[in-house]
């Protein structure tokens, strides 16, 4: 298995340490984590939720109801809010599982506050801009006929979510922290939660009382803070070597032709992992710091590469990098021409996985 499987390395302690750093960039605000979609992709049965928790955090969030339940059967202590609300039906499995669903809309709000007899936590979101989730601007005033209702909990969190915030020059940043200062004032005397990873970096008038970071545990993003950490490395191995003849061609649809004899391996991943079929005669892997060229087209489960300048140097059985700590999943995804949030939560489950502490 070891030399013929994709292997992805996740450092937990670059995950303890890119929370330290947005805990120390916000200090005056409580730093949840958001472990949707299995921690970005990188879960691995909780160990990073375990090892958020290791490092202080107490609150996370997830995108919906399974999620959360999957997380509550290992730890019962944490708050676990659910972004994507209270749907049809909910009401007592989110009481049995101890979740706490972030109500979107005004009907959710209503059936919450009738069905929730403990008044401990409730978490409310507004849109302020992105139109996809959270009560919208003309709904507002019905909330605020609602504070009393809501007066009688522990906790009441107000949140919304920022459109733009991977791009600090983006003046729509600033009209939506000032539509959530306008609901803020409307309902006042509670907790208040506005950025998530780009929003922590547009400055302390974005923090609050609570940030929500995500792709910055995991090492993407760097551009945001130039102490995040690296979080996760994969490497593949060599399963064969080929001849290539000048005029020969490789892969489906024969869509590249060798210009001249040329030295080929092939590597065991392709687009059932994740790797985007848009690499096909333009993305590279490294070995040892140099660049090797992925030729023809990216298959389900195999890419070929050109080792001739290398191939005195390589062998079956050796692996090649495709991203890691100089080139991150940052740049891998400049290179597929998505985003790092894609990378790393399209990773395949077929990968051998080596959680390093």
């Amino acid at each position: 298995m070891k030399y013929s499987t994709p292997s992805l390395e996740i450092n937990l302690n670059a995950v303890k340490h890119n929370y330290n750093t947005i805990k120390k960039y916000c200090a005056d605000s409580e730093v949840c984590g958001t472990v949707k979609a299995s921690s970005y992709g990188l879960g691995g049965h909780n160990k990073i939720v375990n090892k958020l928790i290791k490092s202080g955090c107490k609150r996370f969030f997830v995108a919906n109801i399974n999620e959360g339940i999957f997380i509550r059967g290992k730890f019962k202590s944490i708050t676990i809010n659910v972004l994507n609300g209270l749907n049809k039906g909910e009401e007592k499995i989110f009481r049995k599982h101890n979740l706490t669903p972030v109500i979107n809309t005004i009907s959710q709000l209503k059936k919450w506050l009738k069905f929730n007899k403990n008044k401990k936590k409730i978490i409310i979101h507004f849109d302020t801009g992105m139109c996809r989730l959270g009560i919208q601007e003309d709904k507002v005033k019905e909330v605020i006929k609602l504070k009393k209702n809501l007066d009688q909990y522990k906790e009441v969190i107000i949140m919304s979510h920022l459109a733009c915030s991977g791009d600090k020059k983006n003046k729509y940043n600033e009209i939506q922290r000032l539509r959530f200062e306008k609901i803020k004032k409307s309902l006042p005397g509670y907790k208040y939660s506005l950025a998530a990873s780009g929003g922590i970096f547009l400055g302390k008038k974005y923090h609050y009382d609570l940030v929500r970071p995500g792709i910055n545990l995991y090492g993407g993003n760097k551009n945001f803070n130039k102490k995040i950490m690296h979080v996760v490395s994969l490497r593949s191995p060599i399963i064969q070597i080929n001849n290539l003849k000048k005029g020969e061609t490789v892969g489906y649809s024969r869509t590249f032709k060798a210009k001249k004899n040329t030295v080929t391996a092939t590597i065991p991943l392709g687009y059932a992992d994740g790797i985007g079929i848009r690499l096909s005669n333009k993305g590279y892997v490294h070995f040892n710091g140099k660049k090797l060229p992925m030729i023809g087209r990216v298959s389900m489960d195999l890419i070929i590469i050109d080792i001739t300048k290398l191939q005195h140097k390589i062998k079956e059985g050796d692996f090649v990098n495709i991203y890691n700590n100089k080139f991150t999943i940052d740049n891998f995804a400049n290179l597929t021409g998505t985003i790092p949030y894609r990378i790393i939560t399209c990773i395949s489950k077929r990968y051998l996985r080596n959680y390093k502490n």
